[in-house]
């Protein structure tokens, strides 16, 4: 299974992913619950962001990130585990996945206090 990069912040896009076996065989996801682990420099962190099946028997799902999913840049591992209802899981081979710095952007919304804004006045002037 390969693993698109993604760029540190950014959370518009989802990646999809096919789960394949080492005979490229695509893995039947059918009735699992997927949940997966970044691992950076040694520390194993759950995802965050949501894991969706997307076309199940094909092996197909989704990963919407978190914010913390992308929250830094490097070279990581992920891993995926997919919990089927009989109890019985798959897990994924741990696959490279790297993601992009980004510049630094403002992450946070423009303050809507009026003592910043540019725009005219609610209140009509006193006419003379």
């Amino acid at each position: 299974m390969a693993l698109a990069n993604a760029v540190q912040h950014a959370r518009k896009r989802a990646q999809t992913i096919t789960w394949k076996d080492e005979d490229d065989a695509a893995i039947d996801l059918t009735g699992a619950t997927i949940t997966g682990i970044i691992e950076r420099a040694g520390v194993q962190t759950a995802i965050t962001g949501a894991l969706a099946l997307v076309t199940a028997a094909a092996g197909v799902f989704s990963w919407t990130y978190s914010a913390a999913d992308v929250a830094q840049a490097g070279a990581f591992f992920v891993q995926f585990r997919a919990k089927y209802s009989d109890s019985l899981s798959e897990i994924s081979y741990r696959t490279k996945w790297t993601v992009l710095p980004s510049f630094d952007f403002e992450l946070v919304s423009p303050s809507t206090s009026p003592s910043g804004s540019a725009s005219p006045s609610a209140s009509p002037s006193p006419s003379v």
